[in-house]
């Protein structure tokens, strides 16, 4: 019920529960990454590991179970509001919840890095949780890798996974960024796509684009152009980036100053770009399909997705859970009430149709810590 109340239509993103403490632990020093680094002043250094840092949620009574989110690619981790409202959540319903700045993500990278960070806050997670407890690993996004990885990797010693908009084929959700088609076996189907996205897709592209010379001034302009514009639903709206995009490129040298451009969307040439990047990647980005870990995985999974999701298409939850379901105890849930950036206001008749999703994605959500009970196992 508290689930239901704070994660329903009903409730404002704004509202956030009470009674909640968030305390911090550092797993491992290190050079900031990400919008900390950025503000700071400091200058990114991938020569060193990240500094590995978490929030820890803690409810107002004894916990019913552990969550360990696997956070999505943003450069606020934990600190974006969205995402700590939603760990309040959780610890408001009773759970204690662990959710890491992973240094990758939070420097808009998919790295082949990133389990093996999640991993360590998984394993001090687990040395900390009381005998026979054991977490659930909630994923959001991109982040559906590293939590299908690190629970592959732990076995029977994790509970299960829950997704939220995650992905079974890294490609087909590269391609959606910037071509809005929903790749799928039964056919493609072209969908509304968040146009915000395309500097980071180009950002983890960009060694195999090409480019030439030094591209710093080029990445961190991307990556400023990240930080003035997510989170604003307006600028989806067809030209609303330009003003943004053309004030940035004035600190881009002019040899990449086109291809800045394009990797905002702003002139064409971004699907042509993102093909020939693909082709010349080849393997390299492999690191980053989930598919090994989906064959090794031991725990029950519950695939959740939102069908307006406009960052990685809902087809996707279908071809996870074809992976799974002959192999472990799985559940896939759609619902029309959440895209990719939180809960929708539907109107009285789509809430009504869309009442068992929801009470579905809440009961499995209450199961944290016991899922194998719930699915069956």
């Amino acid at each position: 019920m508290s689930l239901l109340r704070w994660l329903g239509p009903w409730t404002a993103d704004s509202v956030v529960p009470p009674g909640v403490e968030r305390t911090v632990r550092l797993l491992r020093d290190g050079p900031l990454t990400g919008h900390r680094a950025h503000r700071a002043g400091e200058t990114r250094d991938l020569d060193r590991p990240g500094r590995l840092e978490v929030y820890e949620y803690h409810p107002p009574r004894e916990p019913v179970g552990s969550y360990l989110i696997a956070p999505g690619l943003h450069f606020l981790g934990p600190d974006d509001p969205r995402l700590d409202r939603f760990c309040r959540v959780l610890a408001r319903a009773g759970f204690h919840v662990v959710a890491p700045f992973l240094p990758a993500y939070v420097d808009l990278r998919v790295h082949p890095g990133a389990p093996d960070d999640l991993e360590i806050v998984a394993r001090d997670l687990l040395a900390r949780l009381p005998r026979g407890r054991r977490p659930t690993l909630f994923s959001i996004s991109f982040g559906s890798w590293p939590a299908f990885e690190v629970a592959a990797r732990l076995g029977r010693k994790v509970d299960g996974v829950i997704t939220f908009g995650g992905y079974a084929e890294f490609d087909a959700a590269v391609r959606f960024c910037v071509d809005g088609v929903m790749r799928s076996p039964e056919g493609d189907e072209t969908l509304a796509r968040d146009p915000l996205n395309s500097p980071a897709l180009f950002l983890n592209l960009l060694p195999y684009l090409d480019a030439g010379g030094d591209t710093r001034e080029l990445e961190a302009a991307w990556r400023c152009m990240v930080y003035r514009t997510w989170g604003r639903m307006e600028l989806k709206q067809p030209g609303r980036l330009e003003p943004f995009a053309r004030e940035l490129v004035a600190d881009v040298p002019s040899r990449h100053r086109d291809l800045f451009l394009i990797g905002c969307g702003v002139i064409p040439g971004a699907v042509e770009l993102v093909e020939a990047g693909l082709d010349r990647a080849g393997d390299a980005l492999g690191f980053a399909s989930p598919a090994s870990a989906l064959e090794r995985l031991e725990s029950p999974v519950v695939i959740s997705h939102g069908r307006d999701d406009d960052v990685i298409p809902y087809g996707e939850a279908y071809k996870l859970a074809r992976a799974l379901e002959p192999r472990v105890p799985t559940r896939l849930l759609l619902t029309g009430l959440y895209g990719h950036t939180g809960a929708g206001r539907p109107d009285v008749q789509s809430a009504a149709r869309e009442a068992g999703a929801l009470l579905s994605i809440a009961r499995a959500m209450a199961h944290g810590g016991a899922l194998r009970k719930l699915l069956g196992e």
